[in-house]
Formats: structure tokens, sequence, C-alpha cells
């Protein structure tokens, strides 16, 4: 784009922004032109060689850039940037971190579906690259399943440490989305002006947002109870996925501590211009996802009360309104939170009293949902492999 507004369009509640968030209302503004150089350009790179490049990446992630002679130079300076642990990482805090998302188990993924990914969908513009697939209903189960991937695998001691499966799964989403950017950016059909760049750093920041401080919030919400070290930990570790994602330093600053991570969370939230056409087959291909992976006769007669449950989540993490705006229905599911509080709470006090029960609280929400992302994938595991374009 040779010209461009200060503002896209989807930009709202300017002079509001501005009221109460001062000069970071248009530097963030400006994040929605912000991309990622160094990926974009190891993308380019990448496709330009075709399976050798997809060759070098392995080996870089496997074993580290300096393992692969032939790397070209813009690979190899994504891999330098990559492979440069931040002064401001505390490994510690990062698996602690870990330990405490492992925790909350499989609650964790309903919190996921039914905040996270609704929430994002209320966004018409940020849903705009998943709508060039216009494969919703086939996807929807995929999508969660491979996403429910890159979060438990993150979420795993060490697993963001060099050659671990997290790590390696969030360098190659970050070069997926790369390569879906580089492709947008060349479609007709890519409004700029009203959108801003494809996969922009802003909407990279709301990811991180979404995985971090509304799953945090969410399992607060069903009766889960976290002490300030727990959820600076997660938060931490988040930073650092959002570090290896390509997200600006600036924003990732942002999101420490909680509080101040919370407001800007509402930043994002105020200048959103809500959902479109696209955003409610989103939202729609998404609450079926119960029925479609109900592979068996119990899972079949469950599934309906599963996606009511959901449904009820749905409006009690966002509220009635986005509910509403997304058209998910049966509002009077909404009070299933209480039931689900009580229970939950009542056991996080047992586990608060009981000496070694965290960890262990920790463990089996580890291997219950490891179990349930593999029954989600059925054996096919995702590549994360930019594919050329």
């Amino acid at each position: 784009m040779t010209e461009r507004p200060e503002f896209p369009e989807r930009y709202i509640n300017r002079q509001e922004a501005r009221r109460v968030y001062g000069p970071l209302a248009d530097r963030f503004a400006a994040a929605y032109w912000e991309l990622d150089p160094l990926a974009d350009a190891a993308v380019d790179e990448l496709s330009a060689e075709g399976g050798a490049g997809h060759a070098k990446l392995d080996r870089a992630l496997a074993s580290g850039i300096d393992a692969v002679d032939d790397a070209g130079p813009r690979l190899r300076a994504f891999f330098d940037e990559v492979e440069r642990t931040p002064s401001w990482v505390d490994w510690d805090r990062v698996e602690h971190g870990a330990r405490t998302y492992q925790r909350i188990g499989p609650s964790a993924m309903m919190i996921l579906s039914a905040w996270s990914l609704m929430n994002g969908y209320h966004s018409a513009p940020a849903v705009k690259p998943l709508m060039f697939t216009k494969r919703l209903d086939a996807m929807a189960p995929r999508r969660l399943a491979e996403t429910s991937r890159f979060v438990t695998e993150v979420a795993q001691t060490g697993g963001m440490r060099r050659g671990a499966l997290g790590y390696s799964i969030t360098v190659r989403v970050r070069l997926v989305h790369a390569m879906v950017r580089r492709t947008l950016r060349r479609s007709s059909g890519w409004r700029g002006d009203a959108w801003g760049e494809p996969i922009n750093q802003a909407d990279m920041v709301g990811t991180v947002i979404e995985f971090s401080l509304l799953v945090l919030e969410g399992a607060r919400k069903m009766g889960f109870r976290f002490t300030d070290r727990e959820a600076s930990a997660v938060i931490h570790l988040w930073q650092l996925v959002g570090h290896l994602s390509g997200v600006s330093p600036w924003l990732i600053g942002e999101l420490s501590p909680e509080q101040r991570g919370v407001a800007f969370a509402k930043l994002l939230y105020m200048v959103q211009p809500g959902p479109d056409a696209d955003s409610l087959a989103l939202a729609e291909a998404l609450r079926r996802v119960p029925m479609q992976m109900a592979h068996d006769p119990l899972r079949r007669a469950l599934a309906p009360w599963v996606a009511r449950y959901h449904d009820g989540l749905v409006r009690a993490f966002n509220g009635d309104e986005i509910a509403d705006d997304l058209r998910v229905p049966h509002a009077a599911w909404r009070h299933a939170i209480w039931p689900t509080q009580l229970v939950i709470g009542a056991m996080e006090r047992v586990r608060e009293r009981v000496p070694g029960a965290t960890a262990l609280a920790s463990r089996v929400g580890n291997r219950l949902v490891r179990a349930s992302v593999d029954e989600m994938l059925r054996g096919v595991e995702p590549d994360f492999r930019p594919a050329a374009r």
C-alpha cells in the first residue's frame, strides 16, 4: 500500500481511546500497519528454495542455525533473533507458569474455545485471514485441535527451551503466519485501508492476550485460584511465547504486571468494530464442534448438552452483549458457571491445604489435556509447515 490512513477503518472510538489511554492509543493504532520483517524475509527465502528450505528449517529447529551450514542470510538472521534469549526471561518463572497452566487441565480448552476464540471472532477484521480458507465447517474441529496442541506443548515444563516441541511449534506458526501474510498482501481482496496489514502486530498481541490473560480470568470465573506469583508466571510464559511469535517488545511489555495487561486488553476491546457475517459464520462453526467430534454413541448423546454448556460459558465469560452479537443461543445456560464454580472452588480449597496437591493437580491436568488433544487429532499430527504460496 503506497498510501495509508493514520488509523485503519477498523479502529473505532478513537477519541475515547485517546482520552482514556493518551499516547498509547495512537501508538497502538500504528501496530495495525506493523508486520514481522524477519519472518517475512525468511519465508521469502524459504519459498524460493522449496523442499531444500523445509529441510534447512527442520535442522535449524532441531539443532540450531549453526548446524545449517548452507543457511541463507535471511533464514540465519531470523534464527539469530529467535535463538537469542531476551535478558528479561526468567526460566524458573517460565516453568512455574507452565505448571500453573497445566493445573487448569481440560477446563483450559473450554476457556480457549468459549472465551479466547469467541472473543477473537467478535472482531470482524481480525478474522479476515481465517475467512480466506472458505472451509469453516470442515476446518473448525481441526483448527481447534491444532490450537490445543500448540497451547499444550507451550505449557510443558521445558517446552519453550530451544529444540523442545513447544518452541518448535511456536516458531513454525510464526512462519506460517508470515506465509499467509505474504499471500494476502498479494491478494486483490485484501482491504488494507479498512483492516490494516494482514496478521499485523496489533492482532498478534491480541492472540497472546487471549491465550494468557483471558485464560487466567476464565479459570478464575470457573473457580480456580491463583496466587499473584502463579498468575505472574503464566503471563511471563506467554510473554516469551509472544517474543518467539514475533510480537514487538513494546507490546509484550504492556502485558505485565497483570493489572497493566488487563488495562491494555480493555484498550484492544474498546477500538474493535464488532462482528460481521464472517464472524457469525466462524462462531457458528465453532459451536458445532462438539457434535462434529462425537465419534461414538455416548459422545453423540452428550454432545447437545456439551454445546449448551459451551454456549453458557460464552455468555458467562464474554457477557450477553457479545454473545448476542455472535447469535449464541441458550441464554439461560450462562448460569451453569455457578455450579462449575462451586465444584472447582471446593476442590481448589482442598488443594491449597493438602501438601503436594498442587503438583499432583498439575500432573493430572496435563495428562488429561494431552489425552484429550490426542483424541481430537485422531492420529494426524499437525506439521505446522509454511506451505509455499
